[in-house]
C-alpha cells in the first residue's frame, strides 16, 4: 500500500514538462488532411488546417519550407466526391500540364465552396481556378453550393473536366417557385464554364 502511495505522490509531483508531446484522446488537431506529391521534380506537402474557425490550404517543400498559403477557405470542414469517394482533400492533375492541383472544400456559411488551385509556372505560385457563369455575370475562385450535403454529393466531379453542385434554381418569374437542381460547369481554357442548369430527377 504505501509503494502505491508513493508512486501516487511522485505522479502528482512530477512536471507537466514530462507529459509534454503526448497525445490525449479526442485532442484537436489543426491539420485536417494532408497529401504528398511533386513539383518539378522536388517533394511537396499540401495541408489542409484550421485554426480560429478558418480553414486554409498550406503547401511546404520536403525541408518544410512553405511556398503558399491560401487566404481562408471556410469556417467547417467539408468534403466533395471524386472517382465516387468523399474526400477532403486531394491532388490530381486535371488540365493535362503535368502539374497537379490542389482540390479540396470548406463550409463558410449559408453554402460550400470547392476549390482548386493550379501551379502557375510563370509567376512560380498557386492561384485559383475560376468559375463562370456568364448568364449571370459571375466570376467565382471557387463553385457554390447552397444546399449542403454530408457526405459530399453537393461538390462532385463527373470527370476531370467536368463538376457538378447541388443548388437551388431560381426563375426570373418571381410566381415560380425554386427547385432544388444541378449546376454543371467544364473546364476550358484554364477556367470552368457553367454549361447549364437541371432541376434535380423527381421519382414519381
Amino acid at each position: 500500500m504505501k509503494k502505491i502511495f508513493k508512486v501516487i505522490i511522485v505522479l502528482l509531483l512530477s512536471p507537466l514538462s514530462a507529459f509534454a508531446g503526448l497525445a490525449v484522446p479526442g485532442e484537436f488537431s489543426p491539420t485536417l488532411a494532408s497529401e504528398s506529391f511533386e513539383l518539378n521534380g522536388q517533394k511537396m506537402i499540401v495541408e489542409k488546417h484550421m485554426a480560429d474557425q478558418a480553414i486554409t490550404l498550406r503547401v511546404s517543400d520536403a525541408e518544410g519550407k512553405q511556398i503558399f498559403t491560401s487566404e481562408v477557405l471556410g469556417s467547417e470542414e467539408k468534403k466533395f466526391v471524386i472517382d465516387r469517394q468523399a474526400l477532403s482533400l486531394t491532388v490530381r492533375d486535371l488540365n493535362g500540364d503535368n502539374n497537379p492541383e490542389l482540390i479540396t472544400a470548406a463550409f463558410y456559411g449559408p453554402a460550400s465552396g470547392l476549390y482548386i488551385f493550379t501551379y502557375d509556372a510563370a509567376s512560380k505560385k498557386f492561384k485559383p481556378m475560376q468559375f463562370i457563369h456568364p448568364e449571370a455575370d459571375l466570376t467565382r475562385d471557387f463553385m457554390v453550393s447552397d444546399m449542403r450535403q454530408e457526405n459530399g454529393e453537393d461538390l462532385m466531379f463527373l470527370s476531370n473536366d467536368v463538376v457538378r453542385a447541388l443548388g437551388m434554381i431560381y426563375s426570373a418569374d418571381p410566381e415560380v417557385e425554386a427547385v432544388a437542381g444541378f449546376y454543371f460547369y467544364k473546364l476550358a481554357e484554364g477556367t470552368f464554364k457553367f454549361v447549364e442548369s437541371k432541376p434535380v430527377p423527381v421519382d414519381e
